[in-house]
C-alpha cells in the first residue's frame, strides 16, 4: 500500500512540473560584398529590433563564420536558418535569398511571442 501510495505521488508531481521549453537560435550568413546581403541587411536589423530576438551573424568570409556555415550547409547566401531545440530533437527552418527571408519574417514574429511569453511565466 506504501508503494502504491508513493508512486500515485511520484506521478502527481511529475505532472506538476512543465514541460521544457523549446529553445530557439537565429543564425545569419553573409558575405560582405554580396549585393543579396547588402539588400537584405537592413531587414535582419529591422527583425533583431522588431521581435526583440537575437540574430547571430556568420561572415562566411571569416573562419569562425565560414566553419558554422559548414557544419549548417550553408551553400549560398544570404541564408537565415532558424534552429528549434525540442528536448534532444533539433529542427531547422532555411530561408535563403532575400525573398525567401522576407517570408520568414511571420514565423519570426511567433517564435518571439513564444520566448516572450515563456520569459514571463
Amino acid at each position: 500500500m506504501y508503494l502504491i501510495l508513493s508512486l500515485l505521488l511520484g506521478i502527481l508531481m511529475l505532472q506538476e512540473i512543465p514541460a521544457d521549453e523549446d529553445k530557439y537560435a537565429i543564425m545569419y550568413f553573409y558575405t560582405p560584398n554580396c549585393p543579396s546581403c547588402q539588400e537584405i541587411g537592413p531587414f535582419i536589423d529591422y527583425l533583431k529590433e522588431e521581435y526583440n530576438v537575437p540574430i547571430y551573424s556568420y561572415n562566411m568570409r571569416n573562419p569562425v563564420g565560414y566553419q558554422y556555415g559548414v557544419q549548417h550547409d550553408a551553400r549560398y547566401v544570404p541564408l537565415l536558418i532558424i534552429q528549434i531545440e525540442r528536448g534532444d530533437d533539433k529542427e531547422f527552418k532555411r530561408y535563403e535569398g532575400v525573398e525567401e527571408i522576407k517570408e520568414a519574417e511571420s514565423y519570426v514574429a511567433e517564435m518571439s511571442s513564444l520566448i516572450h511569453r515563456n520569459q514571463q511565466h
